[in-house]
């Protein structure tokens, strides 16, 4: 995409000023860090990270500064590069999936978000004013027709991304990186105020006005939605009980008249021509969605009896709760509506309407509400091309007999629609489907790589054998530490899992790798004689070499990789002691069972900390601040993930901010999903563990708590005071 003059010049000035607000972001983290009892974020981790992230900014900061003018640099250039040729075109292109922009975020990723979420809500109320100002200011600046959610170049979650992004010159571990984004959260926030309050005003010097905000659908983190009533429509006759309720609250609403009984020989077709008589003429002076409340007088006097009158006050009631409804883009409430008619009509028909909510008249409403809530832009081509089959369904519809048969041939055809919607996104996204269906099959092969291994370590490390089996290494038990273990149960099986698929399990390199773990621990034995020793400094120089070969495959950080080497190395100078030297006497099993009777345990009502792949331990896991929890705890975080269906629409903490998003697809065992965002052309790849993170954290939970109707219902039971604050 061709940059403007005005909008390059633009991106220059703001890429000048980088070096300037990172220096004093550095400075303030310096400080922060060396006196960390002034920040409560700080004092509760370790000292060794904030040690670490001291002493890299202290040297580097330079570095770092450069490293994000050069992110924010690409990546501005990667948007604008991705955006519509014609901002105003209703329509805009479908973009192109692709497999090398997904990141699979694991526990330790989503972590990661938290701590990005922390540092972006900082901003965020820090500059709320400015940053609004200057969205609007950005959507004019790049040609949009109207604000949109990424128009601003200069937004938190971007320029947070890019300030953590960068840090990884700095070569700290997470632990230490964790500490430096705590200690730059305040300062960040303040510099990154003036940066946005500075590109406002020279956006102002230029001459370049706000552009119209257009409505826009519910916020990710937070909707408005009326208090759950706790009314069950799953009861039979639920929705027939509220028109006592409705009746007794609503008399004789805007005076309107009621007319006296009709003769029971007037036939259900005669009511259902009036209806249809009174619903063909549209109101005068009444602007907007056309809602039967506004023909309640003229259909009451086209009721039968009360019974007819009780439910057209009930359905006209609903269906205005329904398109009033918060989470309802503004487009599917206008198709929502044309489904009113044929909604009054079949009540009136068939009794059942009120005592089955699974009737096909409510479940399209349902359907069509769920599959579309998350959808955030009005112009959403995936939900244009959606509705305008949906229109000309409901137009069908309302135009047709009222009858069962009728409605459930309507509700199969909808369904049809919203698998097709759905199928057709996911054909869009096989790349990045497809990627993470690789990474299931790599995942599932490391955990049955992991467990032979720790088989071979019990094995080659247990002192008692049962009779009759050989023992791994027939010298005796091996003596195996920590740095060792670790590696070979984790790191070594990627390791492994690399070499097996991509040069297959007959390849000389892989059958070499494999031969590592049994011939390590042959390694480490005790020797018995000279023999051994001689066999064990021929065999360590090829050891050595394919440790080293396959640390290389996965990448192996440099002080983890030299930790493992000298934990080897001290070992075997050990074993290779002269015999006769200070070595400690190997024990007998006698010897050991004294051992485990005389070994102190620890105190049994000291807090356990609980083992995980993760770089961060769950047990130190921050808790989450109370600015990013929901007004109330999702119960059973675990059990929804279990149930959570393909297209879902979740709410979720992703790129350090939040967002809304469908399920798109999910592996067999539910361990990688894929999730395709509201935002068109972003996906979020996750793992099983790294959605249980962050639900239990409250930081990723259904977009709908309650479907449509049962929302509708909450509205109809809270007090009528209450009543328009929850409806906007």
């Amino acid at each position: 995409m061709d940059v403007s003059p005005l909008l390059q010049r633009y991106l220059d000035s703001c890429l000048a000023e980088v070096p300037r607000w990172m220096s004093r972001v550095a400075n303030e983290a310096l400080q922060a860090l060396h006196a960390p009892t002034t920040r409560s974020a700080l004092r509760e981790l370790p000292v060794r990270p904030r040690d670490d992230a001291e002493q890299a900014l202290r040297h580097n900061h330079p570095l770092w500064a450069r490293r994000v003018g050069e992110l924010l640099a690409s990546r501005w250039r990667a948007e604008l590069e991705a955006a519509p040729p014609d901002a105003g075109a209703t329509l805009s292109p479908r973009p192109v999936w692709s497999a090398e922009a997904l990141t699979l975020v694991d526990e330790a990723e989503a972590e990661e978000n938290i701590e990005l979420l922390r540092a972006v809500q900082l901003v965020d109320h820090a500059a709320e004013l400015e940053l609004h100002d200057l969205q609007a200011r950005s959507a004019t600046l790049r040609g949009q027709d109207a604000v949109r959610k990424t128009s601003n170049l200069l937004r938190p979650d971007l320029l947070v991304r890019a300030v953590w992004d960068a840090s990884e010159v700095l070569g700290l571990g997470a632990p230490a990186r964790k500490a430096l984004m705590r200690a730059c959260g305040e300062p960040l926030a303040q510099a990154l105020k003036q940066v946005v309050i500075d590109a406002g005003r020279r956006l102002a010097d230029w001459g370049v006005g706000q552009a119209a905000w257009k409505a826009s659908s519910t916020p990710a983190a937070r909707r408005v939605a009326p208090p759950n009533s706790g009314y069950d429509l799953t009861r039979p006759g639920a929705l027939d009980s509220l028109r006592s309720r409705l009746t007794t609250r609503h008399a004789n609403i805007d005076g309107a008249t009621r007319a006296g009984p009709m003769d029971e020989a007037d036939s259900l077709q005669q009511l259902d021509r009036n209806l249809v008589h009174v619903l063909a003429r549209r109101p005068l002076g009444v602007d907007g969605a056309d809602r039967l409340m506004a023909r309640l007088p003229f259909l009451e006097a086209a009721g039968r009896n009360d019974d007819d009158r009780e439910i057209m006050l009930l359905v006209a009631h609903l269906s205005g709760a329904v398109l009033d409804d918060a989470l309802l883009p503004l487009p599917v409430r206008t198709v929502l509506a044309s489904l009113q008619s044929p909604l009054l009509r079949v009540a009136l028909r068939e009794p059942r309407v009120l005592e089955d909510h699974s009737h096909p008249i409510w479940q399209m409403m349902i359907r069509l509400a769920s599959h579309t809530a998350g959808f955030q832009d009005d112009d959403d081509p995936r939900l244009c091309k959606l509705l305008e089959e949906v229109g000309e369904l409901f137009t069908r519809l309302k135009a047709s007999t009222p009858a069962i048969a009728v409605q459930a041939q309507a509700l199969a055809a909808l369904d049809a629609m919203l698998v097709g919607e759905l199928d057709t996104e996911r054909h869009e996204a096989a790349a990045p489907i497809a990627k993470l269906q690789a990474a299931a099959r790599r995942a599932t092969l490391i955990e049955a790589l992991r467990r032979q291994v720790r088989l071979e370590l019990h094995d080659a490390t247990s002192p008692w054998r049962i009779e009759g089996t050989t023992p791994a290494s027939a010298s005796g038990a091996v003596v195996l530490d920590d740095t060792l273990q670790h590696f070979l149960t984790g790191p070594w099986a990627e390791a492994l899992a690399h070499a097996l698929i991509n040069d297959g399990e007959h390849a000389d390199t892989t059958r070499g790798l494999l031969a590592v773990v049994p011939e390590l621990l042959a390694s480490l034995a005790p020797l018995r004689n000279d023999d051994d020793r001689r066999r064990l400094l021929a065999a360590v120089p090829g050891l050595v070499q394919r440790l080293q070969q396959g640390m290389a495959r996965i990448a192996t950080p440099p002080p983890q990789r030299d930790a493992v080497l000298a934990a080897l190395m001290a070992r075997h100078t050990e074993l290779l002691r002269p015999i006769g030297s200070a070595v400690a006497p190997a024990l007998t099993p006698e010897e050991i069972v004294r051992q485990m009777r005389e070994e102190e345990l620890p105190d049994g009502n000291a807090p356990r900390v609980p083992a995980g792949d993760s770089m961060f331990d769950i047990a130190t896991l921050d808790t989450v601040p109370a600015a990013l929890m929901p007004e109330t705890p999702m119960p059973g975080a675990r059990g929804w993930l279990q149930h959570l269906a393909v297209g879902t629409w979740c709410r979720l903490v992703a790129r350090g901010d939040w967002t809304v998003a469908r399920v798109l697809w999910v592996d067999e065992a539910r361990e990688h999903w894929l999730l395709s965002d509201a935002e068109l052309g972003l996906t979020h790849g996750l793992t099983r563990r790294a959605l249980e993170r962050l639900a239990v954290g409250g930081l990723a939970a259904p977009l709908e708590e309650r479907n449509l109707i049962e929302r509708a219902v909450d509205t109809l039971m809270a007090p009528p005071r209450s009543r328009d604050t929850t409806l906007r």
